[in-house]
């Protein structure tokens, strides 16, 4: 804290597991703080709440060499990113600091929170957002500014598939948050996976080793910087891999500041941040929006046995869920078309376009409920007409919904697959 030129430092006066408390007058929540260890090293960190007298601080770095007794300095500046047009194929750390080590000298510094839309600020979505996938274009078409969730277990192609969708959507700019992502994993999903599509995205790291402060701040970056561009007329694509990791980090810090935990120890602060983060998207008045596609990790490949995935169900306005069935038999992406939903398709595509598609997923429904009975061979065709119909046309539906991750389907050409493959069912 600065007073008429003087600084006035706290000290550490406890060090725990992935926080420190110290006694550190009028500092509040949110505040930044530089940490000074008498080893000469300088870490930064924010408070994140208070027990009685003393703040409690979580590090962006290691607690290593920090002992009790050492000097805390309140900064009095918001924890901030830098964003603007010059960070456009850059990847970055939650600061907005490029990874390459090259500076940015022309970027906005804007500071790292999230405030709430105005409803009324709100346009409706009456836009086709293009995903250049050809079975979410044709039987769960998105609109711009809507957010939707893609549910999935590990190792059944959610990263894939979000490449797939950066890479070809129509966006204008894309936002791309990788949140706790596995170190290795960073380069081999900007180089293979997004590949061109880096030119015109913005790339968010908070990697799996760092603190769960960080990872937080590497969430609420990415809407900084999607708000930046929708607020100049932009369309944004926010993909976040993974929200679920977002929310684990959020856990920490929560209970590091006392929260009570709920089911599976996630606190209140998890599911109040998780919305707020959500709601950032839509179709905004000024003629921007941001079009918000969220992972959410799955566990045990059951969306109701996860506290997170059973939320945000209600919050997304649809749904993507991947089977790990399709998956091991080869079909990417491994889309469910029976399980997967988007609400705002009947007031996007017309009557027609959502009369194909309904009838597309009522075959395959009723095809999944005898499913059992065809591969253990108790079926008897004639039975139900329309298991009979998917069991004619059985390579034709698995070549509309796979898909190489090297090819980008538009929604035109989407619309005439499913035309294609809806008359052949019919006839």
């Amino acid at each position: 804290m600065s007073l008429k030129g003087v600084r006035i430092y706290g000290k550490v006066v406890r060090v725990s597991g992935i926080y420190l408390e110290a006694y550190n007058p009028g500092s509040a929540t949110g505040d930044l703080v530089e940490i000074l260890p008498s080893n000469g090293s300088r870490i930064l960190g924010e408070v994140i709440g208070f027990n009685e007298d003393r703040c409690i601080v979580m590090p962006y770095g290691r607690l290593t060499g920090i002992k009790p007794g050492d000097r805390v300095l309140i900064k009095s500046e918001p924890v901030s990113t830098l964003t603007g047009e010059d960070l456009l194929g850059k990847v970055v750390n939650p600061f907005g600091e490029p990874l390459d080590g090259r500076p940015v000298y022309t970027a906005e510094r804007i500071p790292i929170k999230l405030t709430s839309v105005n409803p009324l600020d709100r346009e409706r979505i009456k836009e086709v957002f293009d995903t250049g996938i050809r079975s979410i274009n044709a039987l769960f078409t998105l609109g711009k500014g809507q957010k939707v969730g893609i549910f999935a277990g590990a190792g059944v192609g959610k990263s894939t598939l979000l490449g797939m969708i950066t890479n070809y959507s129509g966006a204008d700019v894309v936002v791309l948050a990788l949140i706790g992502e596995r170190g290795r994993e960073v380069r081999e999903f900007v180089e293979d996976v997004l590949g061109d599509g880096i030119r015109k995205s913005v790339v968010v790291v908070s990697t799996a080793d760092e603190p769960p402060v960080v990872k937080v701040k590497g969430a609420l970056s990415a809407i900084v910087h999607a708000r930046y561009f929708s607020s100049k007329g932009a369309d944004v694509l926010l993909v976040m891999d993974s929200i679920t990791r977002f929310a684990m980090a959020q856990r920490e810090i929560g209970l590091a500041a006392g929260e009570p935990p709920t089911l599976k120890g996630y606190t209140p602060s998890v599911f109040h941040m998780m919305t707020n983060i959500v709601e950032s998207c839509g179709n905004f008045r000024n003629g921007g929006s941001i079009t918000g596609i969220f992972s959410v990790l799955v566990e045990g490949d059951d969306i109701t046995l996860d506290p997170v995935a059973d939320a945000l169900v209600g919050v997304f306005d649809g749904h993507i869920v991947l089977s790990r069935k399709r998956a091991n038999a080869g079909l990417y992406p491994a889309i469910d078309p029976v399980r997967s939903l988007s609400r705002l398709m009947p007031r996007l595509v017309s009557e027609e376009h959502l009369s194909m598609a309904m009838y597309v997923k009522e075959l395959l429904s009723s095809f999944e409920s005898m499913e059992d009975l065809v591969n253990l061979g108790l079926y008897k065709r004639g039975s139900n007409p329309a298991v009979d119909k998917v069991l004619d046309n059985k390579e034709l539906i698995d070549s509309f919904f796979r898909q190489d991750y090297r090819e980008g389907v538009s929604f035109e050409e989407s619309l005439k697959a499913l035309e294609n493959l809806y008359r052949t069912l019919r006839a």
